[in-house]
């Protein structure tokens, strides 16, 4: 039948082709940029990068869909109209700047005078948008940001972004996660650059070897334990509050039990990524580091989402003080007792004192009962 095709048909499917091809040309390319990564069974690691990482090259009027791709962990897909992330960061996420993490709610209109996550941080910008159908559009002179997603491995989201900068570099972060971030390069049309497969096979062996050796690495890291003399016959022994190697969290303490003396100290070394060291493991059952609530004049009403508020832009995230905040005594002197470290970080230490005997239990508020761990004191 190839042979009996006529000459108007042949010309009428080469015509329809170029049609095709010229509207795929005008809507630019889809570039997929993984957000987290998903761990190997049973193992509690948390990617703090972009797949690719390194710098993306595009064209105008190309598409970039930032898809989660994690296991439970919230983070932004943010652009900015700077090329220097890390700069753009010290301008804007420090103490009073527009993205500061965490404010007070009475910076940003409530009356309670607690600590609340930043609602520029938590909201997308713009709103309405974000959709493959419905891009935000990037142009280079204000932040487009997706807001806090949390990965779900059943229903991850994604955020899809028309980049309409003109030509020059850019970066996108996560606002949440210090050095998760990344180089946008908008680049001249006429000029070559890898094309979405190839960034997609990028993406997959950058996976492969953080899933393969980066993640290793802070399961080793948060593993470690060392002993020091501190004199009168007691001892230091120093612990890894998780382990971090590459941008990737390990979030587990150490497996086995730690055995000490009374009178000896328990230190935590902290790392990149926010944990806390809360005595007993129990307290998971009933602390969280987030209470979503609705900003109303006095006591704010419960909330799970903006919907439940009168407007959305009531809604906030509060943080819980008995998590947030460490407590006056870091003395272990009963299993029950509750001891809490606070949340911390990098490069902070945080030390108890085994002060009577008895099995201790602890945990990480932040990331659940799988980041736990025992003291035993004889």
């Amino acid at each position: 039948m190839r042979g009996r095709v006529a000459s108007s048909l042949v010309l009428g499917i080469l015509a329809t082709a170029v049609v095709g091809i010229s509207q795929a040309a005008a809507q630019g390319a889809t570039y997929t940029v993984r957000v987290d990564a998903r761990p190997p069974a049973g193992a509690s690691w948390q990617f703090n990068r972009f797949f690719p990482g390194g710098t993306l090259q595009v064209h105008p009027g190309d598409v970039v869909n930032f898809a989660w791709r994690g296991a439970g962990a919230p983070h932004t897909a943010t652009l900015v109209p700077e090329a220097d992330a890390d700069a753009w960061r010290g301008e804007n996420q420090g103490t009073g700047g527009p993205y500061e993490l965490v404010v007070l709610d009475t910076a940003v209109g409530g009356d309670d005078g607690e600590p609340i996550f930043n609602p520029a941080v938590l909201a997308p910008s713009p709103t309405g948008c974000g959709s493959a159908e419905a891009p935000c559009a990037f142009d280079g002179t204000a932040v487009v940001s997706s807001g806090f997603q949390f990965s779900n491995p059943a229903d991850q989201p994604s955020f899809a972004v028309s980049v309409d900068a003109p030509e020059g570099t850019y970066a996108f972060l996560c606002l949440l996660h210090p050095g998760m971030q990344a180089t946008l390069e908008v680049v001249d049309p006429a000029q070559a650059i890898p094309a979405p497969a190839e960034v997609r096979a990028d993406a997959r062996a950058e996976v492969q070897t953080a899933v393969d050796v980066d993640g290793p690495a802070a399961e080793r890291m948060a593993q470690r334990l060392r002993r020091t003399d501190i004199g009168g016959g007691s001892e230091r022994v120093t612990l890894n509050a998780g382990g971090f190697v590459n941008q990737v969290s390990a979030n587990v303490f150490r497996s086995r039990t730690v055995r000490v003396s009374v009178g000896d100290e328990i230190r935590f070394r902290g790392m990149t990524e926010i944990h806390t060291v809360t005595f007993p493991a129990s307290s998971v059952e009933e602390l969280s580091l987030e209470v979503p609530r609705c900003e109303v004049p006095g006591p704010d009403t419960p909330a799970s989402s903006p919907a439940d508020c009168a407007t959305p832009q009531a809604f906030q995230v509060a943080l819980d003080p008995r998590t947030l905040f460490p407590t006056e005594s870091n003395a272990l002197r009963r299993p029950s007792r509750f001891v809490n470290s606070g949340v911390f970080a990098a490069p902070q230490r945080v030390t108890f004192v085994a002060s009577r005997p008895g099995t201790y239990t602890y945990v990480c508020i932040v990331h659940g009962p799988l980041m736990s761990g025992t003291i035993r004191v004889v």
